[in-house]
């Protein structure tokens, strides 16, 4: 096998699995699919079956209605193979002569796919009228061991399931025996047919059938002037056919070659002096070898086409994927339900969160002194709490004031979605509107607070806020080890101080002499006494840890602690809004968002990646191996027989 055919042939199997692949993850991009592309049924129906390892030709002829293709078909097959009739009976399935031995070394149903094959028995078989795309086929020991002979349905008929398996054996086809009479050769379903066959660089074969001899010597050079500038077919071989039905029927018609360059409309030599020529020694004397690596670098130069093959496909996909993409902008749950006043969680229970996280750090004889401090520094501050408790009425618990406000967000927001929602479907966006009218059809916004109530009520906002603190501190102790070991330090030096400081207390008005000093001092001053004294009783750390540390900015650790104080009110912002979009994405746009977003990365998945790189490797392959190169004489099974 050639270096050449072997190369080619990888590179299309694995191509075909990359398709294969990238088609199943783009299903929703909503791109027509591969099936029924030009491009890709000539990789399956052209490069795929035939880069064997063994070259064989096939030639298939076609034409219009009523112009004697049968006839045609019929010399080459050496025998009344195929149904002939002056009626305009209409062949309507493909019959093929296969040479003795040839399905041991291929398969007829890779060759010809999309095709049943059934066994030809009867030559009026290829004349019923069925939807099923059926290709009958025998032996025939007429043809060349590496030639396959057909005969085709009409490509000017008016029946489209006509011209689908007319496509399907020229995408298949390495020469096409163009048969042409006067009313034909301008026809324009014939001269789109073959203006295909050009693109792919069919070896065509022209024969010009029905024609008066020797009147029509004069015009036949001019209708296939016509018919090659319009179609940008070269022809290999030119004939004329006289139009003599009894020869016909008896399979002796004859055939004249012509000579023809589109410079050059003289008339040729009157047919008197001409020798008839075998249609089938003539063609086999082709070069196989070199005619099939033309058809199928013809075949390979579609697919790999910048504006209609493989390329296309692909930046067809990248627009469309450009267009999830905006919608997915759009619509994503974090944009509609973005929010400016998203309520900020009390200072008083993030560091009480926040002293509960550094006294699990504590550990041995420190730990102890502080343990009982603080129990003393909560007995100091009941007699106040009371006191506050009588005169002004229990607080709220800060939590409890804080979910009171972030339920009002939410509903604000729930609010802002729906208008956006319906303002994207006034937009009239078109991969949007149609999916937005049905989620909104069937969702309100009553059922969506309901849904939201229900879950905001069950949530357990403490242990949230605890969980987060926990977690951001102990990213502080990982990332800062020697702020956390300088704070630890100052911690121990307070435990060893929390004597001297519990003496101090008294002094400053609680214990004995509390409620005499509360007459001297008013209310106001006795506040802060109060928070002066419950800061000592904490612990020095308070300095440290608490609100006071944590707003100074007398010193670089100071400051950073501010920081990381400010980065957990953001963060568990962050992870309440996070809460919000996902249970409105569950509750009311559902899976859209990631089926968007999903859509608008399919550039850079790794199914599009890969059949980008083989589309490279097909392009290096087409430079590589051009016309002008040595491979054609590298082909296998290149043969001349006549």
């Amino acid at each position: 096998m050639s270096t050449a055919f072997s190369q080619c042939a990888q590179i299309a199997r694995d191509l075909h699995e990359s398709l294969r692949q990238l088609e199943k993850s783009v299903k929703d991009l909503g791109c027509a699919p591969l099936s029924g592309r030009e491009w890709y049924e000539l990789l399956l129906q052209k490069l795929l079956p035939q880069l064997t390892d063994d070259a064989f030709l096939v030639t298939a002829v076609v034409g219009g209605t009523n112009i004697g293709k049968s006839v045609i078909f019929n010399h080459l097959a050496g025998e009344r193979a195929s149904a002939t009739s002056p009626l305009a009976s209409g062949t309507k399935h493909p019959v093929c002569l296969v040479p003795p031995g040839f399905q041991d070394k291929h398969s007829l149903s890779a060759i010809f796919q999309g095709f049943v094959l059934e066994s030809w028995s009867k030559s009026e078989a290829a004349l019923e009228e069925t939807p099923q795309d059926r290709l009958f086929w025998r032996t025939s020991t007429a043809a060349p061991s590496n030639l396959l002979v057909l005969d085709t349905p009409d490509i000017d008929s008016d029946a489209p399931i006509n011209w689908r398996r007319a496509d399907m054996i020229r995408r298949s086809a390495d020469v096409l025996i163009a048969v042409l009479t006067q009313q034909k050769y301008n026809d324009s379903a014939v001269k789109q047919f073959f203006r295909k066959a050009a693109d792919e660089d069919k070896a065509i074969v022209i024969v010009f059938n029905q024609c008066l001899l020797p009147d029509d010597e004069q015009y036949w050079p001019v209708w296939l002037n016509t018919f090659c500038r319009e179609t940008g077919i070269v022809p290999e071989y030119i004939y004329v056919a006289p139009n003599d039905r009894q020869a016909a029927e008896q399979n002796r018609l004859p055939f004249y070659e012509r000579s023809w360059s589109p410079d050059d409309s003289s008339t040729a030599s009157p047919s008197s002096t001409d020798r008839s020529h075998s249609l089938l020694e003539d063609i086999s004397r082709l070069h196989f070898g070199d005619i099939k690596l033309r058809t199928l670098r013809g075949s390979l130069r579609q697919v790999i086409d910048a504006e209609q093959g493989l390329p296309s496909y692909l930046q067809e996909l990248n627009t469309q994927s450009d267009e999830f993409a905006s919608a997915s902008q759009l619509l994503t749950a974090h944009k509609l339900a973005e929010i400016d006043n998203w309520p900020i969680v009390p200072n008083s229970a993030m560091i009480a969160e926040i002293r509960t996280w550094w006294s699990e750090q504590r550990t041995g004889w420190s730990a102890k002194v502080h343990e009982f401090y603080n129990s003393v520094g909560t007995g100091l501050a009941w007699p106040y709490r009371f006191a506050r408790e009588k005169l002004a009425g229990k607080a709220a618990p800060p939590m409890d004031i804080y979910r009171n406000q972030e339920w009002s967000v939410i509903l604000e927001t729930v609010d802002k979605i729906f208008k956006q929602l319906h303002w994207i479907c006034e937009l009239g966006h078109p991969l949007l509107r149609p999916r937005l009218e049905k989620l909104l059809t069937g969702t309100n916004r009553s059922d969506v607070v309901h849904y939201l109530r229900k879950q905001h009520e069950t949530i357990d906002l403490q242990q949230e806020l605890h969980d987060r603190i926990a977690a951001e501190l102990k990213l502080f102790r990982d990332e800062s080890p020697d702020f956390y070991l300088f704070f630890k330090r100052l911690d121990e030096t307070a435990a060893v101080a929390r004597p001297a400081l519990s003496i101090a207390l008294f002094v400053t008005g609680f214990g004995p002499a509390g409620d005499a000093a509360a007459q001297f001092l008013g209310h106001s001053a006795m506040q802060s006494v109060f928070h002066v004294a419950t800061d000592v009783a904490g612990g020095a750390v308070t300095a440290a840890v608490g609100e006071t540390a944590i707003s100074s900015t007398t010193s670089s650790g100071f400051g950073y602690l501010e920081a990381r104080f400010r980065g957990l009110h953001a963060a568990f912002a962050a992870g309440r809004a996070q809460w919000l979009a996902e249970h409105i994405q569950k509750c009311l746009l559902g899976n859209l968002p990631e089926e968007l977003q999903t859509a608008a990365d399919i550039p850079k998945s790794a199914e599009f990646v890969r059949v980008q790189e083989i589309l490279d490797q097909l392009n290096r392959f087409q430079l590589e191996y051009a016309p002008d190169s040595a491979v054609t004489a590298d082909v296998p099974g290149e043969h001349n027989e006549s």
